[in-house]
């Protein structure tokens, strides 16, 4: 590959594919697997935590185009169960995606493209919650406790530890979910 065909959406692929694939990222791999030269990458992104953040920005990119599909025609506290089960199956189907933009350093993750992928899907959940909750304060709360019930899931299912015979970990997220929104 030249580095005329070398670009910012070729190297986030790759290093995607990457961690799915569990291998390092570096940039020596990138350029290996890109069949260029590393130091060509360095054009585009000036570190392994930049691509990693970029990475996260196309991950929320996605994400958000799948739930206004699945969103598509529900309301009310479905449309928010839809809005957490799918952020939750998304996630789990690119666990170990999802592990390395959880592990993404917080003083790292205010960049421009990464802020904005995460504030769509905020507003998503945000317009899902006005009906129930006129007060903006008490509606951030609540967005953040769905918001935490689901990074919870996943790490939680992703990793093994909710595997009981006794009910599912898609039962008891349900079963959540419906405690949560009760007094909506």
């Amino acid at each position: 590959m030249t580095s005329r065909t070398l670009s910012k959406e070729k190297i986030v692929a790759t290093a995607t594919s990457l961690i799915n694939n569990q291998e390092s990222l570096s940039f020596t791999k990138l350029g290996k697997e890109l069949g260029t030269r590393s130091q060509a990458i360095y054009n585009y992104f000036p570190d392994v935590m930049a691509i990693k953040v970029e990475v996260a920005a196309s991950f929320y990119d996605q994400l958000a185009i799948r739930l206004q599909a699945d969103l598509l025609g529900l309301s009310g506290k479905q449309a928010i169960k839809t809005f957490a089960n799918t952020s939750v199956h998304y996630s789990l189907c690119k666990f170990h995606v999802t592990q390395e933009i959880l592990s993404i350093p917080a003083g790292r993750l205010h960049d421009s493209d990464l802020d904005k992928s995460f504030e769509t899907l905020h507003t998503i959940l945000g317009r899902l919650l006005n009906p129930f909750i006129e007060d903006d304060k008490q509606r951030l709360i609540v967005s953040r406790m769905i918001r935490s019930l689901i990074i919870g899931e996943i790490i939680h299912v992703g990793n093994g530890c909710f595997d009981d015979e006794l009910i599912s970990s898609h039962d008891s997220f349900d079963k959540m979910l419906d405690i949560t929104l009760a007094d909506l």
